[in-house]
């Protein structure tokens, strides 16, 4: 699979050293090869823009291009152009900002297809698209598929949502406060080319995979773990191979805003991919900068190491036995790309002996609490994490048993899910995100507990939105900032930390029943769909909305007759496909803004049945 993801990059400076890499266990007289022809996709000008006065009307501006590269075969526009006509946004040139100036550039590029327009922040994503709808016209006829589309985000998310009004011009966002579910319906409405002006954050630059025409960005720079960085100029050329509509005939148009420091912003587009390095390269690299790379046997303790403590983890898991450990240690670390580059140069060599130095002073920490390792490599936790977890779980007015972790005792009234949340606080790896959920309340693990309880019961995103957030006058705020919480961090770190505590908590699942044992194993996956019946997490699993899911899931319960062998995703599967329109209808909610013949229809959009998103 690595292999493949590497095939798909448009282009790989060091292939010599990737495929030495990828073939070090090759059999003898065998290699792996990448191909020398790049790869180019598509025909494209890239190039940088910024706005410039225009006094030919009051508080005059305009938009203006310079190419900086072009393709081979694409037609050679050199130098700076004008794009499109005075005040292509209805705003003073004193008020137009960067993520403003990227929606003019969408708005204009919009007449020959598909344009992207991307910010930072999912607040400028917003501002884009209500700057924008004030230019294009609504759309006329509303196309059907974006009919759908609406009634959708009108069920699921609220049916106030500014969304549906702003697809109603042919323009839609695509962020993290959307779920999995609505960025694909969006992206289908892109590829079925009913989106004029598509407004997104960067998040979309790790990989567009549909067909657009331009993509314009506010910025160069990507959200980090602490602030902004720069976007890998691998990063951005790989977005740059995917623009352009293949068999449309069309050139692809990538721009970058100039910015302050314009020049900064041209070397930046100019510059080449550069080596693919390894993330272990860079951690040494940075730490060998600051001088610090000969206290590495402390430094791997720290935050930015921990997937890498995880590795060395698993490794002791697997041989449990601190000599064999030691012995395979290089072994280990040969198996890493890094490693295997800082051994093959000359001022590499210092690093990678320091490494395999402070990997086998770590393993034999681990040495002395050997079962954190496992219990490590069966949750996913840091070593560290686990002991926080573990002591968290030891603090507890009372040990937890079968019954405490009953999907109806932790998602009822008497609960200790709050306290659950307090033991997952303590943890690294869960923390920040957790703590973004309960954004900074002085009870966290309270409006935690909350959340889940009221995700799980079905209740909808502005619903949950207006619980806790009810004195927001900006209601596409609220919404996308519970929608945030819930899809970015309850539904991946939340279902997490559940599956990891339960295998902390001392249960004994050997002599458990085989109910109490499925049970319990269905808790992450119900926090993660937001459902509370392991029928419906069946029929989430198999791309029924939610706001249906219960309904549909008891349905499916009936017709097995309960026959336990059959509540699989399969089973799940074939009941949907012969599940007819009539009878979507009869298990439709009654505040559902979709009928049964459109319930049907997402759900063979979401699954890829028929012509389904692929």
């Amino acid at each position: 699979s690595l292999a493949n993801f590497l095939l798909l990059m448009p282009s790989v400076e060091n292939t010599e050293t990737l495929a030495r890499w990828l073939a070090h266990d090759v059999q003898a007289g065998r290699s792996i090869s990448f191909g020398t022809t790049p790869w180019t996709p598509n025909e494209r000008i890239v190039g940088v823009f910024s706005s410039q006065d225009d006094d030919s009307v009051r508080a005059g501006w305009r938009m203006r291009f310079q190419t900086l590269t072009t393709t081979p075969r694409t037609i050679h526009l050199e130098g700076t152009h004008q794009v499109g006509e005075v005040k292509p946004l209805p705003l003073p040139k004193s008020g137009l900002t960067n993520s403003l100036k990227t929606a003019a550039m969408a708005t204009v590029f919009s007449q020959r297809g598909t344009s992207v327009a991307v910010a930072l922040r999912i607040d400028s994503v917003w501002a884009m698209a209500r700057e924008i709808a004030k230019v294009l016209p609504m759309l006329s006829p509303v196309p059907e598929e974006i009919k759908l589309v609406q009634k959708f985000l009108q069920t699921e998310i609220s049916p106030n949502f500014e969304l549906v009004n702003l697809l109603d011009h042919g323009i839609a966002v695509h962020h993290a406060g959307l779920s999995d579910d609505a960025r694909a319906l969006i992206e289908w409405l892109v590829e079925e080319e009913k989106v004029r002006v598509l407004c997104a954050t960067t998040t979309i630059v790790q990989g567009i995979n549909f067909p657009v025409s331009s993509v314009f960005l506010a910025s160069r720079f990507v959200p980090g773990e602490k602030s902004s960085k720069e976007m890998s100029s691998r990063a951005f050329w790989n977005l740059a191979g995917r623009v352009g509509r293949i068999d449309h005939d069309s050139v692809g148009v990538i721009g970058v805003i100039a910015g302050d420091k314009p020049n900064e912003t041209i070397e930046f587009v100019e510059r080449k991919t550069g080596d693919l390095l390894s993330r272990l390269q860079t951690l040494l690299t940075e730490l060998e900068e600051a001088g610090n790379l000969s206290d590495l046997e402390s430094v791997i303790y720290s935050e930015q190491w921990e997937d890498f403590r995880c590795y060395v983890a698993h490794l002791w898991n697997s041989k449990r036995n601190l000599g064999a450990v030691l012995e395979d240690t290089e072994q280990l670390l040969r198996n890493t790309l890094g490693y295997n580059v800082l051994r093959s140069r000359s001022d590499g060599k210092a690093k990678a002996d320091k490494l395999l130095e402070a990997t086998k002073k770590y393993a034999q920490d681990l040495a002395k609490h050997p079962e954190r390792a496992t219990l490590a490599d069966m949750t996913g936790f840091s070593v560290e994490g686990v002991s926080k977890a573990l002591y968290g779980l030891s603090t507890l007015e009372r040990k937890l048993d079968v019954s405490d972790w009953a999907p109806e005792s932790l998602f009822g009234s008497e609960t200790g899910m709050a306290d659950l949340y307090g033991v997952m606080l303590r943890v690294p790896q869960l923390e920040e995100s957790l703590r973004d959920i309960a954004a900074g309340n002085q009870h966290d693990s309270k409006i935690l507990a909350e959340v889940t309880q009221s995700w799980v019961k079905g209740f909808s995103i502005e619903a949950i939105a207006s619980m806790f957030q009810d004195d927001q006058p900006d209601k596409t705020k609220a919404i996308t900032e519970a929608a945030k919480a819930i899809y970015r961090s309850l539904v991946t770190v939340g279902s997490w930390g559940f599956a990891a505590l339960s295998q902390l908590a001392g249960l004994d699942y050997d002599s458990m029943s085989d109910v109490d044992r499925r049970r319990i194993n269905i808790l992450p996956a119900m926090v993660y769909h937001g459902v509370n019946t392991e029928e419906a997490v069946l029929m989430r699993m198999n791309a029924v909305p939610r706001s249906i899911a219960q309904n549909v899931g008891k349905k499916f319960l009936e017709s097995i007759d309960g026959n336990q062998e059959m509540a699989n995703v399969r089973g799940a599967r074939e009941f949907l496909r012969d599940l007819d329109k009539r009878e979507w209808e009869t298990l439709r909610p009654e505040t559902s803004h979709l009928n049964g013949s459109e319930y049907k229809k997402i759900w063979e959009l979401l699954s890829g049945e028929g012509n389904g998103i692929q």
